[in-house]
């Protein structure tokens, strides 16, 4: 399984006000990475299939130094550019020679309002790229996990990451677990997570508050997200009873 550029840009473009001016043939071409780039002097450190990102910051108001770098990043085979503007580049400086050679090319070229952070959507693309990976991955994981002869390893594991809000629910006959593992699932996504449990929007909100506050789930943090999903699966694989 990979992630398809196509996929990604219809789940996102609203909530990180994407546009597409460019390139809309490359939409087929496969994200592995995220990287963000100022001008082609990095070149070397490009790989094949990264989706760049770039606010412009170095750009020198000349049309030949945007069509430099995405010939840049086309010829290193990357995956697509986001260009953050509304700073230091403007939708106005991606001039028709820069478009026609990202549709020539197959090139996908989008922009993003600069008040959208690239810190907020590199983190998003970082985490659906690591549950891509874990999808692909998952059969292997469970045939690891039957490997494990000390099963009491496996269950203290699940208990310390998921102990406290199992003993929740039991307690309070609610449900944190389900929506624990929802949010892991859909990346924290509230619509999503609402729609697949039949909850109103400001029901799993309020359930996320308590898992964060009261419960100490640290969700904005990648390594324990991938720590109570590692729990998860260990308790779908049946391996403990």
């Amino acid at each position: 399984m990979a992630i398809r550029l196509s996929n990604l840009f219809e789940e996102t473009r609203d909530l990180y006000e994407l546009q597409l001016i460019a390139g809309s043939n490359g939409l087929h071409r496969e994200l592995n990475w995220v990287y963000v780039a100022e001008d082609q002097s990095n070149a070397s450190f490009l790989r094949t299939g990264e989706l760049i990102i770039s606010t412009g910051a170095l750009y020198n108001h000349t049309e030949e130094w945007l069509l430099r770098f995405v010939h840049t990043l086309s010829n290193h085979h990357t995956c697509g550019l986001i260009l953050n503007t509304g700073k230091h580049i403007f939708p106005s400086d991606i001039t028709a020679s820069v478009r026609d050679f990202c549709d020539n090319h197959d090139f996908p070229l989008f922009i993003m309002p600069w008040h959208i952070h690239i810190y907020d959507i590199t983190k998003d693309y970082y985490d659906r790229i690591f549950m891509d990976m874990r999808s692909e991955h998952s059969l292997d994981f469970y045939r690891l996990l039957s490997e494990i002869e000390n099963k009491s390893i496996l269950e203290k594991y699940v208990n310390q990451k998921l102990g406290t809000v199992l003993a929740y629910d039991e307690k309070h006959h609610s449900n944190l677990a389900d929506t624990l593992f929802l949010y892991l699932k859909h990346w924290g996504n509230i619509q999503k997570i609402a729609e697949e449990s039949y909850c109103h929007r400001n029901t799993v909100t309020n359930r996320i508050r308590i898992l964060q506050e009261q419960l100490g789930c640290h969700l904005n943090d990648p390594a324990e997200r991938f720590e109570l999903m590692t729990a998860f699966m260990i308790r779908e694989s049946h391996i403990l009873l």
